[in-house]
């Protein structure tokens, strides 16, 4: 069989900035560059509140956008998937995450009634990643958990992993065959890497950053009860540089906690929230301010922020329960690992790198070569193979 059309389901993407959209249109670019006809299928949810085009061209790829009944994930439900995916074909079908109960259904009736047509999947993490256990959550990931383990197998051709750590799950929890598991990790530009980190003196304030949508999962909380405990201490608060904290992201949930607990803590002069800034604005911030990136989420399968993060030179802090992360940091050489709530842990660690520049300034410096190994450039040609190895 001979690969030409390429299609990405999604239910978010352009001009959407989470991790899963970063890493599909690098995926489905990458596949443009290399002459394949690359279709992105996705929803009409809107990213701020502007009109989002049906069809659109971006980078060479066409996106269709399907309009949807609600705003939710798991249970969203755009009724056009199916009669689209019986019009049209593809060769390849790649879908993003699992357990979005309405797009396999509809990847199932494919599969039964146009065989020809092979999918992939990037579950990126299990069903309801932050693993609820109590409460209606907590029932539906049991039995829903149950239904994916009976057809997942035989659905996908190819189940892709993003960090090693994958395997476990994929095999244990809804019986992957090991043969069908590739891994293709995150990655970034080239492009994007700076050639050395923007220097600062010791007076200079350090800034601390942490990127991600203003939920509770994402775990700002934790960071700001860290800092309370440092400028609580005094003694320990007078040892240390002028600090700030940026938390960037798309306003949430959780964001008026996130106001009230600052209030409470007495941080107002510490931190800065930044809401759904633009790629140059989180660049500038990245590269030119920050030397601290944490992304202190309660899970993650490998944190593409913290890659770009380091791309921009900064020392960086994330929690064991990003999967991803022992492919990038060794602990203490290049940034910390601590566990997800750990908030005492983790002022001692920003204790650390706040007080002592030379092994900031060494980590930061470290990151730039780090972050080489996992450009697209690099990472590509695997992808490639798979799609190559399907055409067989």
């Amino acid at each position: 069989m001979k690969v030409n059309k390429v299609a990405y389901i999604l239910p978010r993407f352009h001009p959407f900035k989470g991790g899963a959209e970063v890493h599909f249109l690098s995926l489905a670019s990458q596949m443009v560059s290399k002459g394949y006809d690359v279709t992105v299928i996705t929803t009409d949810v809107k990213f701020r509140n502007e009109v989002l085009p049906k069809n659109e061209v971006f980078m060479g790829i066409k996106i269709i956008r399907l309009h949807s009944w609600n705003e939710q994930l798991y249970l969203g439900f755009y009724p056009s998937l199916l009669t689209y995916l019986f019009k049209n074909h593809f060769d390849i079908i790649h879908s993003s995450g699992i357990g979005f109960l309405w797009r396999e259904f509809c990847l199932i009736l494919l599969k039964i009634f146009k065989g020809k047509t092979k999918f992939i999947v990037t579950p990126h993490g299990p069903f309801m990643a932050l693993n609820d256990k109590e409460g209606i959550r907590g029932f539906s990931k049991k039995v829903y958990t149950y239904m994916l383990n009976l057809f997942l197998n035989w659905l996908y051709n190819i189940v892709i992993q993003v960090n090693p750590a994958q395997t476990e799950w994929l095999e244990k929890d809804y019986g992957i065959n090991p043969e069908k598991i590739r891994l293709v990790p995150n990655g970034i530009e080239e492009k994007y890497l700076e050639k050395g980190v923007v220097s600062h003196n010791k007076s200079d304030k350090v800034v601390i950053t942490s990127i991600g949508r203003m939920e509770w999962y994402k775990g700002h909380q934790d960071i700001l009860k860290a800092l309370g405990l440092i400028v609580h201490n005094k003694a320990k608060l007078k040892e240390l540089p002028t600090f700030e904290l940026k938390i960037l992201g798309r306003a949430g949930n959780y964001t008026e906690k996130l106001k009230v607990l600052i209030s409470e803590l007495n941080l107002e002069d510490y931190v800065d929230l930044i809401y759904s800034p633009t790629d140059d604005e989180r660049d500038e911030i990245l590269r030119d301010k920050s030397q601290i990136n944490i992304l202190a989420s309660k899970w993650e399968a490998a944190g593409i922020v913290l890659l770009e993060a380091m791309a921009k030179g900064n020392a960086v802090i994330t929690t064991k329960t990003n999967e991803g992360a022992p492919m990038f940091i060794k602990d203490k050489r290049n940034g910390y690992i601590y566990d997800f709530g750990d908030y005492e842990h983790l002022s001692t660690i920003l204790i650390e790198l706040l007080s002592n520049k030379e092994l900031r300034d060494e980590m930061r410096e470290k990151n730039l070569e780090v972050v080489k190994s996992f450009t697209w450039e690099g990472i590509f040609p695997k992808y490639l193979g798979i799609i190559k190895e399907l055409s067989k």
